[in-house]
């Protein structure tokens, strides 16, 4: 199913189903590398091949970075945490179901090399 903007997920998925990334290295934190980390979480995503809709967005209101997955379907979310390893948690306000993990610099390296490269949209190089 598709990525849809977070804000009318939000809006249309009242009870919908997290996992959030907590982005523990220095070096992620206000760098490009979070957008990178954010970036790799989507691929992942992609090969799971989720059945409802989803959202991703870069949170910054808990103090420290992170990388926010909501999902309509609860077993797009279960997934995911499983893949990630992530924990169920209750720190989060809002949500039907939640699940938190740590990601840091070497974690989102070693994720981004064993998922697929994404296809570019666009005219293909050396292409007129």
């Amino acid at each position: 199913m598709p990525k849809v903007p977070w804000h009318v997920f939000r809006s249309d998925h009242p009870r919908a189903h997290l996992v959030a990334a907590s982005i523990e290295s220095a070096e992620l934190v206000g760098s490009p590398d979070l957008k990178t980390a954010k970036a790799v979480l989507e691929r992942l995503v992609k090969t799971l091949a989720p059945t409802g809709d989803y959202a991703t967005s870069i949170v910054r209101e808990t103090g420290q970075p992170e990388v926010h997955l909501a999902f309509a379907n609860e077993l797009d979310a279960r997934k995911l945490a499983e893949s990630v390893q992530a924990a169920m948690t209750d720190r989060y306000h809002g949500w039907t179901s939640q699940h938190a993990f740590a990601l840091d610099a070497a974690a989102v390296d070693a994720m981004g090399s064993g998922l697929p490269s994404l296809r570019r949209r666009g005219p293909k190089a050396g292409g007129h």
